[in-house]
């Protein structure tokens, strides 16, 4: 290890976690999702910690199919990630777009002076085109993917 960097102790990661179970706390008694915020928090753990060890032993490894591996199941889980959580944040965007937040763009334009309702004009088309643009090209994703897929497991089965 290079003596710049300086380890954390397991001590010192632990005081990390106290927010964490803060916000828990508050889920739970707000009556909110807390248990899928546990499990989130756990299974970051868990893949974090794993991906360590991982990491220790492709780096010592000279074994180019261990690498190839390895890079196969991240490339199979985020294509699987990305047919579940791709449109989360922009759904989550017009949800809150205009009640919680205002673009940068409808706030530029109302500041030097154009009508708010041209402005809103402006961001709802905007918001229409990322929305259209982020869909569009995950299932687009989804659909190439699907194929490499299927060619992928058909191979394995020979």
């Amino acid at each position: 290890m290079s003596d710049s960097i300086q380890i954390i102790p397991f001590a010192n990661l632990a005081l990390a976690f106290l927010p964490v179970i803060a916000v828990i706390v508050i889920l739970w008694k707000w009556k909110l999702a807390y248990k899928n915020a546990l499990y989130a928090v756990a299974r970051m753990l868990i893949q974090l910690l794993l991906i360590g060890y991982f990491l220790a032993y492709i780096f010592e490894s000279d074994d180019a199919r261990i690498v190839v591996a390895v890079l196969a199941v991240m490339l199979f889980s985020s294509s699987w990630i990305a047919l579940q959580s791709s449109l989360i944040p922009i759904i989550n965007s017009l949800f809150t777009v205009g009640l919680v937040s205002l673009p940068g763009m409808m706030t530029g334009q109302i500041l030097s002076g154009v009508s708010p309702f041209i402005a809103a004009r402006y961001q709802i088309m905007v918001m229409c085109m990322v929305f259209g643009s982020a869909g569009i090209s995950s299932a687009v994703f989804l659909i190439l993917i699907k194929h490499d897929l299927r060619q992928s497991s058909i191979k394995k089965g020979d």
